[in-house]
């Protein structure tokens, strides 16, 4: 393709390893999801250059950079923000990060109701948030955060508006449609999407107006801080540094006995 400006995002926070490149318009060239479990710092760096080889383009050509900063698995998320960073960072170009649990919601933006997502976090908790969508508006009513399942649903209950529709997304909608069905009789209960999954075209579109107002504010040479200060929404600490942590405290309370 002759000069093109392209733009590439990318998100590895779930088991689904998700690339897009789009034009300098926002529009999709090319895209890219497979659910390959434990194996996205493998085939990240080569599909995204099969991706531009296909397209006839050069990783000199790509002019900004999106990333999912997660919540997520913990080391998904640190593989694609990683990779962005430096790959961000090499070329000098902007880069900006966005919520997964946004870019998951935003597939369904041209529908009308609220949108619950939730990611099993473990020990009955979810990643999870609430936006409101409307024939392509999207709002988040319910910011992101981990919380027991039993909670988030109170929370969901008190944002939803009367006779709304709730689109559950996430690898636990189904069992939390199963269970609080009964709960939402007001309101039409629907299960959209029953994975962890984030498409990049959706976060390509989800981020597309705050990358191009940085390529359009920032001077050559200034986009290497962003790389610097972007950093991960883990939401929880690795189940590695938790139980550290844990065993730390217990050792200080035996001392201190």
């Amino acid at each position: 393709m002759d000069d093109i400006m392209a733009l590439l995002a990318i998100d590895t926070a779930t088991p689904t390893l998700a690339l897009a490149v789009s034009d300098d318009d926002g529009h999709v060239l090319a895209a890219f999801a497979s659910r390959i479990p434990k194996m996205h710092a493998t085939y990240a760096h080569p599909l995204m250059d099969e991706m531009l080889a296909v397209l006839s383009l050069e990783p000199q050509d790509i002019r900004g950079v999106i990333v999912g900063v997660g919540p997520g698995s913990y080391t998904g998320v640190r593989i694609g923000v990683t990779f962005a960073k430096v790959f961000a960072y090499a070329l000098d170009i902007p880069i900006i990060g966005e919520s997964s649990l946004a870019a998951a919601a935003f597939a369904l933006r041209t529908h009308c109701g609220v949108v619950a997502v939730m990611w099993d976090a473990r020990r009955k908790s979810v990643y999870s948030a609430v936006y409101r969508v409307q024939y392509g508006t999207f709002q988040e009513v319910l910011a992101e955060g981990k919380r027991e399942i039993a909670a988030f649903m109170t929370s969901l209950a008190q944002v939803v508006q009367k006779d709304e529709a709730i689109y559950l997304v996430g690898d636990v909608a189904k069992a939390i449609y199963e269970q609080y069905a009964s709960t939402f009789l007001l309101h039409p209960l629907i299960v959209a999407d029953e994975t962890a999954s984030v498409y990049a075209e959706h976060l390509l579109a989800l981020g597309y107006p705050e990358l191009c107002t940085k390529m359009q504010s920032r001077e050559v040479g200034d986009h290497g801080k962003d790389a610097h200060v972007l950093v991960p929404r883990y939401l929880q600490l690795a189940e590695a540094e938790a139980r550290w942590l844990e065993k730390r405290r217990g050792s200080t309370g035996n001392e201190s006995e």
